[in-house]
């Protein structure tokens, strides 16, 4: 009889780390039992092929938790990311279910400096069997909460799942042209960015659209929101720059178009194909968004001072092929660097030479929960 496997995945982005480890999972001894809590992702993949069954997890209750687990008869309860249900965790041990955290991100151990939090945060890890990590630096600060017997280096699945979509993209979605010249992408700004960003578009291309074509460069601007009051503001500020732009969805206009606004959602990871250089945005917010895919594609690196929250990228800054923007000043600076192309070519090949370097998550994440398969 086939053990269940309950996979959780709160959203879109846990999702996307756990496909490679399912793709890989023996669907002849388990069954694959895949909890959403975001109606939005749960409506477009209620039917994917890559689990037996598809359902919404419950909310957090002891209840809910203990009739959830019976009436499916969980052997394995795995949960990905941050996305962690304490109760569901407490009645899992109660019931003998192995409980497993894979790519834990607890960044920072001087979130749990107060004793209070310590200890709440101690109490729920206690209820993992087993948590895999994607580095020693994550590990470490796990080891604030959990005994290292519980702590595995794996890496991280969402490498794998990157690495998967770059061979999988195939189809154009810009004119070659983007591809030819140098390009620089703005990947997932948000609007505590902005003034970093267009005072340096202002200091860099001082003559606006002439200053684009004379060096040759080209802008593909991808909002973290694609409202129209976000749009509207990105608009006024190129008219500002002197730029003048076209959106995506405007095919007829693309081809001779330097500055583009990607007004469509869910195609930044394969538009980094198509630059040299990206500015990945929040850094100087809440945290800066994913600088995988950038890398990926052998982009030059940068984003605001707040990217502790992303192990990637602390990795690309201690390996010097990331660059930190602290202010308008060092925005230009970056900007230079599509003016130089050896110093472009340069980076990028160490840029290679260290994602080698890195190993894919999912075959040493299965081998660490089912270790007698």
């Amino acid at each position: 009889m086939k053990q269940v496997v309950l996979f959780h995945a709160a959203s879109t982005g846990e999702y996307e780390q756990l496909k490679p480890i399912l793709k890989k999972i023996d669907r002849s001894r388990y069954f694959i039992l895949l909890t959403f809590f975001s109606p939005t992702i749960f409506t477009v993949e209620k039917d994917t092929t890559l689990a037996d069954a598809v359902c919404y997890h419950p909310f957090d209750f002891p209840w809910s938790a203990k009739l959830f687990f019976r009436k499916f008869d969980i052997q394995y309860y795995i949960i990905t990311r941050n996305d962690i249900w304490p109760t569901h965790l407490f009645i899992a041990q109660q019931l003998g279910i192995i409980t497993v955290l894979i790519n834990a991100n607890l960044y920072r151990d001087q979130h749990y400096n107060s004793w209070f939090l310590r200890k709440f945060m101690k109490q729920i890890f206690s209820n993992f069997n087993l948590i895999l990590t994607g580095s020693e630096r994550l590990k470490n600060n796990l080891l604030n909460l959990v005994p290292s017997e519980k702590i595995l280096v794996t890496g991280d699945s969402r490498l794998d799942r990157v690495v998967e979509q770059k061979a999988e993209n195939k189809n154009p979605l810009l004119p070659e042209c983007f591809a030819l010249s140098r390009t620089l992408i703005l990947g997932s700004i948000i609007p505590s960015d902005y003034s970093v960003i267009f005072d340096g578009f202002a200091k860099y291309y001082p003559n606006g659209s002439q200053s684009l074509e004379e060096k040759d460069q080209r802008i593909i601007i991808v909002p973290h929101e694609i409202n129209k009051s976000e749009l509207l503001i990105i608009e006024n500020k190129l008219a500002e720059v002197g730029f003048p732009w076209a959106y995506y969805s405007e095919k007829e206009k693309l081809k001779n178009s330097r500055v583009i606004i990607i007004n469509k959602i869910g195609i930044l990871a394969n538009l980094y194909k198509y630059s040299n250089a990206a500015f990945v945005g929040a850094g100087f917010g809440a945290g800066v968004h994913s600088v995988i895919e950038p890398a990926i594609y052998e982009n030059v690196v940068s984003f605001g001072p707040n990217y502790q929250i992303v192990d990637m990228a602390v990795s690309l800054v201690k390996n010097k092929l990331a660059t930190v923007i602290n202010n308008t000043d060092d925005f230009v600076q970056f900007l230079t660097l599509l003016g130089n192309p050896s110093k472009l070519k340069l980076i990028s090949e160490n840029m290679v030479n260290f994602l080698n370097e890195q190993k894919l998550a999912s075959d040493a994440i299965i081998e660490a929960i089912f270790p007698d398969d």
